[in-house]
């Protein structure tokens, strides 16, 4: 998973801003572990995005999200998922 600072360089590329503030909530020093685990966690998402759009606003869920899948992005699982997508189990 990306650092806080490799988070807000992949967002100040991909959008023109930073969005500190949702990562620093995400995944600051201030946050304990288990709070952390529980606001990545996907299923989760419905709970966690409308406080995410109340604190940060619109573009603060997106980058919520993004985030996330952000985070998702180099699973091991993921990774398998993809190569096993491409195999044909049937003819």
């Amino acid at each position: 998973m990306p650092s806080i600072e490799e988070h807000t360089n992949i967002s100040l590329k991909r959008t023109g801003k930073k969005y500190s503030e949702v990562h620093e909530w995400l995944d600051g020093k201030n946050v304990r572990d288990e709070e952390k685990i529980a606001r990545h966690d996907i299923l989760n998402i419905p709970k966690f995005l409308p406080i995410v759009k109340k604190r940060f606003g619109s573009e603060g869920g997106k980058e919520y999200l993004q985030h996330i899948k952000d985070d998702c992005g180099n699973t091991i699982l993921l990774k398998i998922f993809k190569t096993i997508k491409r195999i044909k189990f049937w003819k």
